[in-house]
């Protein structure tokens, strides 16, 4: 079930619609659930505006929420906020299927469909979340756990000249322990 529906007749009818949902917290852990992410603890809001552009329904808004991700640096938790604004052209389609060797062109890549009298844009939501986390999300040094910040901050450690040199380190390190 679709929790952020847009009415397509009352598009329609009335030419332009604002819509206001909240993004709750368990439709954020669902929408993660097969992603390293966790829902924030608090909802979010996503606010769109939906306008009739001829055969087409343009689509903008902004989506604010927070998800925990975890720190790249020291895999400990870290609070992510989602600001985001979207920008969707919608066009209706009564295909149930494409067929295999369809071209787009550059103008049907800035496109989505849409089929019956709802838009559901739930999988858009969830596209913009993920792809606004950053590749390396990291906290401040000072959140980190130091042991992993001080084994970060060891000379030479980002300029190894083989990916072994690293197990070397580790049986020197071993060896000093056990004296």
């Amino acid at each position: 079930m679709a929790d952020f529906k847009l009415n397509v007749a009352e598009i329609e009818s009335q030419g332009r619609k604002a819509y206001s949902f909240e993004v709750g917290v368990d439709w954020a852990t669902t929408a993660l659930a097969d992603t390293d992410f966790d829902a924030g603890t608090a909802p979010g809001a996503l606010e769109v505006e939906a306008e009739l552009v001829g055969e087409d329904i343009l689509v903008r808004g902004s989506l604010v929420a927070t998800i925990v991700v975890p720190c790249s640096r020291c895999n400990a938790p870290l609070e992510h906020r989602v600001a985001e604004s979207l920008t969707h052209i919608l066009t209706r389609t009564s295909e149930t299927r494409f067929p295999e060797e369809l071209e787009l062109s550059a103008d049907d890549l800035d496109r989505d469909v849409f089929r019956g009298d709802f838009i559901e844009l739930d999988e858009l939501v969830r596209e913009h979340i993920l792809l606004s986390v950053p590749m390396q999300p990291t906290h401040d040094e000072a959140a980190c756990d130091p042991e992993v910040v001080k084994h970060l901050a060891k000379p030479g450690s980002s300029k190894r000249a083989s990916p072994l040199a690293a197990l070397a380190d580790l049986r020197v390190d071993a060896k000093k322990k056990e004296e």
